[in-house]
């Protein structure tokens, strides 16, 4: 017996009927497309939408029927990312397009699906004009709200030095909450903030956000700075309390900088106001975190030059001009350089060459430390697989990475792609972190190192003897050396060099390599090998140097 008409044959004639009929239902103008992108069924509402008939649309390129997001259309497709923008059709109608990859039943993309939404403009405006009002994230007055009350206040300025203050609030790392931990836990932050920023204030003050992580504070009621200091201590300590927010493993620690502009003496209009306490923000992030400016007349030209080199290294980073020098490492017991630390400069078209001290700072303050670091480690591994392959004698490159690059959650998966990518082989690279960044780690930093350690990387103390690590609390951490900070190396004289001799026996008490840097004389190096120092560096040996003039030393043999 033959099956009635209307029942399908088989799976895939059901699957297409039923996402026929769903197509239909769809009150929003839609479209299937092919894995090419080209349209094989449209319902009323796209026909409706592009006011055509489907015989025409049938077989067309989706990014040709939306050709003003023809480009973003095709990188969509190409990547197979589903993808969403507003564009516009037609004679000035603005639309919310919507593309989805369809799967088949191995999750391989089998086609896609358009969606196609008519915006109101006149609710979108209201829309935006409502977040400009109230924050929809935290519901504090947004900076439209917070200037329209400040206005009253404002406008009855007279003589007195401080009448109206404004106080921007912004969050110290906050994009590393974002990235390490994910937006639905940085979004708990910002509203608990909020929170905390409106308890530490009176009913009468107003508490707003400005942006991201940047909130505001405006106070009318007070008249002498002592005031107005107490109020950014208390922010600031608001700010510091942990943060326990769901889905976090740890408490989350975080600080605040805070930049004040007062009112008649830095302005007497609202907004000028605002922004000369977010310049002064910046001029606070500059001396340190959980630390707050007041504006000057000097504030405006430091901000700007700040901002100004922070533009010029996001461009360095991209466009080549870091660039990596090698200084040697030598064994005392052999002569021969078994090491080379990979040191970054800075070729500014502008001033010249530039010093890490000068810009690794600047780089961490503008959270640019991450693509910096990853820059630097690629480059000093493709230079080492490159010295691999010329067979040269087997030797470790060290790297310094900060305590906030390991911390990051992706560090560990970054580190296995770049050794895979230039084939250098774990206990060839040597990652190099400060002490004092090694002892205040974090839970999450600690079980990076251990991981990293684990895969066969070894892991160096910087600076070691500077930060206040106890013996039996050093014991706990996965390190495979120590380096003695180059003052104590400078300490080192005739007869002397106790502070020298200490760390090196702290080091081999607990089986690791010890290296000294900065060794400049005959008498240093006499001095640490007579203390049995594993290795050492400096410029006695050696300035740090281009590749090609470390590969010519490293074949003339022992230096020492």
């Amino acid at each position: 017996m033959s099956p009635p008409d209307h029942a399908p044959t088989n799976g895939a004639e059901k699957d297409a009927r039923f996402g026929s009929a769903l197509l239909h239902l769809m009150e929003d103008a839609c479209a299937t497309l092919d894995i090419d992108g080209r349209i094989d069924a449209v319902n009323a509402g796209m026909e409706e939408l592009l006011d055509t008939h489907q015989s025409r649309l049938l077989g067309r390129h989706v990014s040709d029927v939306f050709s003003e997001a023809s480009h973003k259309i095709d990188e969509a497709l190409a990547d197979g990312c589903a993808w969403e923008a507003e564009t516009v059709v037609g004679p000035g109608r603005t639309v919310r397009l919507q593309l989805s990859p369809a799967y088949d039943a191995d999750s391989h993309i089998a086609g896609w699906v358009a969606l196609a939404r008519v915006i109101d403009l006149n609710l979108k405006a209201a829309h935006e004009l409502a977040i400009s009002y109230y924050d929809p994230l935290t519901n504090l007055p947004g900076r439209t709200l917070v200037l329209r009350r400040l206005q009253p206040d404002l406008r009855q300025l007279n003589g007195d030095p401080v009448q109206v203050t404004i106080l921007c609030v912004d969050l110290d790392g906050f994009d590393a909450v974002n990235r390490d931990h994910g937006r639905a836990i940085g979004d708990q932050i910002l509203v608990e903030t909020g929170r905390r920023l409106g308890r530490s204030m009176r009913a009468s003050n107003i508490v707003g956000r400005l942006q991201e992580d940047m909130f505001v504070v405006g106070i009318s009621d007070m008249r002498t700075y002592e005031q107005i200091n107490a109020v950014a201590q208390r922010l600031i300590a608001a700010v510091s309390v942990p943060y326990q927010v769901k889905g976090a493993r740890d408490a989350i620690l975080l600080t605040a900088s805070v930049g004040i502009a007062v009112a008649p003496e830095n302005g007497h209009d609202g907004d000028e106001l605002i922004g000369h306490a977010q310049a002064a923000v910046d001029l606070a992030k500059q001396t340190g975190t959980g630390t707050y400016q007041f504006y000057t007349n000097s504030t405006g030209g430091e901000v700007r030059e700040r901002r100004s080199r922070v533009n010029r290294l996001r461009r360095a980073i991209d466009d080549g001009q870091l660039q990596l020098r090698y200084q040697p490492k030598v064994s005392l017991a052999s002569g021969e350089i078994v090491a080379a630390e990979a040191l970054v400069r800075w070729q500014d078209p502008d001033s010249g060459l530039v010093m890490p001290a000068d810009f690794i700072p600047l780089a961490e303050d503008a959270g640019l430390i991450d693509p910096l670091g990853r820059k630097v480690l690629v480059e000093a591994c493709e230079t080492l697989a490159g010295w691999q392959k010329d067979d040269m004698p087997f030797l470790r490159i060290a790297v310094n990475v900060s305590a906030r690059e390991i911390a990051r959650s992706t560090f560990y998966e970054d580190l296995v792609a770049i050794l895979n990518a230039t084939g250098v082989e774990p206990d060839a690279l040597e990652l190099e972190i400060t002490e004092s960044a090694v002892m205040e780690g974090a839970e999450d930093v600690i079980r990076s190192m251990r991981d990293i350690r684990e895969l066969g990387v070894h892991l160096t103390a910087d600076d070691f003897g500077t930060g206040y690590a106890s013996l039996s609390y050093l014991r706990k951490f996965p390190l495979d050396g120590i380096k003695i900070d180059t003052t104590f190396v400078g300490d080192i004289v005739a007869g002397g060099g106790g502070l020298a001799s200490a760390v090196i026996a702290v080091g081999h008490c607990l089986e690791m390599n010890v290296v000294a840097e900065g060794v400049e004389t005959e008498d240093q190096l006499s001095f640490l090998r007579w203390r049995d120092c594993d290795e050492v560096q400096g410029f006695l040996i050696s300035k740090p140097l281009v590749a090609a003039e470390f590969v010519d030393m490293v074949n003339k043999g022992p230096v020492l």
